[in-house]
């Protein structure tokens, strides 16, 4: 909270807040109930930034219940590291920051978390109510100005119930999931919360079996919500045993391996074949926040299982039933239909040698052969984070998965900057297994800060950086009249060096067997591995994958 000096000849900077002891003592109630709310609904951890007075007032009350605080450099890092982490262990995580600065930065990690459907709380100081004639200073709309990426907006006091906040946690966790912002005025009027009525669903059960057993050649295509279902959906879907694509949200519902298996739906080119040939497309836990944004050319009708409705014009449903996604499965997936074995392997084995670009040249380093050699060498259990960015064309489709939640990315948001944080949040969630962060180097210009907080928690995670010195991806886009390399182009930066300075163990490779003699070393400490990839190969899986 920031203070105006009483005393006309005080002229020092201002604070971010006034010494605790200064403070109305309604301040500390306050931040006890805040606490006692997060830890009854099952919170053990909580992230972020603060600024000082009443946030530290909400960490020591978090630390008393031993909820464990986690200090980030950035505010937007704390979010996706609180959300990856409350997604894997099904917990509404919260991240403390302070107003203004704190509150604006913090708009990208919550926004992360609301189209990647993960639950989060954000609580961020404010210039109470009462006090905001006088005080200009940091005075912002917070909740004008994350109201539009959450899920709801409320101003947290004194006087708020643990009803309301029990309702609030428990909103953040409905699906869709996503972030709800608390603003905290300790001495202010609390806005209340009641929450919406879920949408009512337009759908019907009729003629949905039948039309499932009358289809020849289905194909199942399962989203984010299907990776977030019981595992006896995946039963269901082995003895259907029609080809299966999975989106980058919903890897690891079945094996990527099984031969059942198709590879990727993205809404893009790779998948295109096998959708044409089909008579039914049957969709399970999809959000409309999950495929890219083109057209929709499949004439065959679509029959979609969630949790709750998802229409949405990009693509037509014929029947959607609402319900528990591992039910529907089973009451409805029927097999009768007459598709060999191995479809789904004979095409995901397609694919990928589509993707796979032939070689002249022994001792080739691109993001294929970055990839694959890392993917074989890996221990098991490990988790996967993949930051935006031309290299995740050449992970998402041949990193093997087996377990729903092992293959992290953003994808309703897109966002750089969320490999490296994402890590963070899963190495803790899922302490002593190891992770591997994919990032790009404009990634990892990003959120650099954050390899010193990977070595003083000391988790096992190990960072690989595709070194090309470009926004690829967007270099690919590029046209005449785009800004020419200076738009895309950085100079050569030695991360390695750069992870040193930070304690952390870092190599340069640049040859798959030098990456190979790198990945035999331990998996269980910090560290970096800057690959020096030639790029040359991402305008042919973008081609391959997209069209």
């Amino acid at each position: 909270m920031t203070n105006l000096p009483d005393d006309p000849a005080s002229n020092g900077p201002a604070s971010n807040g006034p010494a605790a002891d200064d403070l109305p003592d309604s301040s500390r109630p306050a931040a006890a109930s805040l606490a006692a709310a997060f830890a009854a609904h099952g919170t053990d951890i909580c992230f972020g930034l603060p600024g000082g007075g009443p946030n530290l007032d909400v960490i020591g009350a978090f630390d008393e219940l031993g909820i464990r605080f986690v200090l980030a450099h950035t505010e937007t890092a704390a979010c996706i590291m609180a959300s990856t982490y409350g997604y894997i262990r099904d917990q509404v995580v919260p991240v403390v920051v302070t107003r203004g600065p704190g509150a604006a930065s913090a708009v990208n990690g919550a926004a992360q978390a609301t189209l990647d459907r993960q639950p989060l709380a954000l609580i961020t100081d404010t210039v109470p109510a009462s006090l905001a004639e006088r005080v200009p200073h940091q005075r912002l709309n917070q909740r004008a100005m994350i109201n539009p990426v959450s899920k709801a907006s409320v101003t947290f006091g004194a006087t708020s119930t643990a009803d309301e906040l029990e309702a609030l946690l428990s909103f953040a966790q409905r699906t869709p999931a996503g972030a709800i912002h608390l603003n905290y005025d300790d001495i202010g009027t609390p806005s209340g919360f009641e929450p919406p009525e879920p949408a009512k669903a337009l759908h019907s059960r009729k003629n949905v079996t039948n039309r499932i057993l009358e289809a020849d050649r289905p194909v199942v295509i399962c989203g984010l919500g299907a990776a977030q279902a019981e595992p006896e959906l995946a039963t269901s879907l082995l003895e259907f045993a029609a080809p299966v694509l999975m989106t980058y949200q919903g890897i690891g519902t079945i094996s990527t391996e099984n031969s059942i298996a198709a590879g990727l739906f993205t809404n893009g080119a790779a998948e295109r074949p096998l959708l044409e040939q089909a008579d039914l497309i049957i969709t399970v836990g999809l959000d409309p926040v999950e495929p890219i944004p083109a057209s929709w050319s499949y004439t065959a009708p679509v029959i979609s299982f969630a949790t709750h409705p998802t229409a949405d014009p990009y693509f037509p449903i014929n029947a959607e039933l609402i319900g528990d996604l591992a039910d529907l499965c089973h009451q409805h997936l029927l097999a009768s239909h007459t598709w060999p074995a191995n479809t789904g392997a004979d095409y995901r084995t397609t694919v990928r040698n589509f993707l796979t670009p032939e070689r002249d040249e022994v001792g080739f380093f691109g993001p294929v052969e970055l990839v694959t050699t890392t993917a074989a060498s890996a221990p098991s259990p490990i988790t996967v984070t993949v930051d935006a960015g031309a290299h995740f064309l050449a992970v998402m489709p041949f990193w093997p998965a087996d377990q729903p939640k092992r293959v992290l990315i953003s994808n309703g948001l897109a966002t750089m900057g969320y490999a490296v944080p994402a890590a963070i949040g899963a190495a803790l969630a899922r302490p002593g297994e190891p992770v591997v962060a994919f990032v790009g180097d404009g990634g990892l210009g990003m959120t650099l800060a954050e390899l010193e907080t990977i070595v003083r928690l000391e988790l096992p995670i190990t960072v690989v950086v595709f070194n090309d010195s470009s926004l690829s991806l967007i270099g690919i886009k590029q046209r005449d009249g785009h800004g020419g390399p200076a738009a895309v182009s950085y100079n050569g930066i030695d991360f390695a060096t750069v992870a040193r300075g930070m304690g952390m163990e870092a190599e340069v490779v640049s040859t798959p067997v030098h990456l190979e003699g790198v990945l035999t070393q331990s998996w269980t400490t910090p560290r970096l591995i800057d690959a020096r990839i030639d790029p040359s190969d991402y305008p042919h899986l973008i081609q391959i994958t997209r069209g």
